[in-house]
């Protein structure tokens, strides 16, 4: 089994774990950005801890969990060369309201993340215009087009 392939299992696994027994939805909303350095990806946790509290939903960082898996898979981390950590969190509602995402697949210290629909669709989407309003108070993030994962950035460290 490639490496790849191995890690796209990996994140298949973690995203099931955080987003619980429920029937699987996709994203409605996702967007990418640069969180910079160490500091960046630091606030950008803290943030979406932030968010978690004052919305009462519940914050997942598998952060560590996720690179010791990727260690022990014997994945080398090539886009982890620059010294970034690994990100790999999320807030998620009772109702399935989810916004999850990070690092894996991207390099350095890019950033994806995706909102996936809670019980109330209108309430979903305010709740994403919210949290990339936030986002966009540190970072220049880009809503990608429906269905398109994010690439690697040019403009990113």
């Amino acid at each position: 089994m490639s490496m790849r392939c191995c890690c796209v299992i990996i994140v298949a696994a973690l995203s099931l774990s955080l987003a619980g027994c429920g029937r699987t939805k996709n994203a409605f909303t996702t967007v990418q950005f640069c969180v910079h350095d160490r500091a960046g990806a630091a606030e950008l946790v803290a943030d979406l801890k932030d968010i978690a509290s004052a919305k009462h939903m519940e914050f997942f960082d598998s952060s560590t969990a996720t690179a010791n898996d990727l260690a022990k898979s014997g994945y080398r981390g090539r886009e982890r060369a620059d010294g970034s950590p690994v990100i790999n969190v999320g807030v998620l509602r009772n109702d399935g309201l989810f916004v999850g995402g990070g690092n894996l697949g991207l390099p350095g210290y890019q950033v994806q993340l995706g909102f996936t629909e809670g019980s109330d669709r209108a309430q979903s989407n305010r709740f994403a215009e919210e949290v990339v309003a936030r986002l966009r108070q540190r970072w220049p993030v880009r809503v990608l087009p429906p269905g398109a994962a994010a690439a690697p950035m040019a403009d990113c460290r």
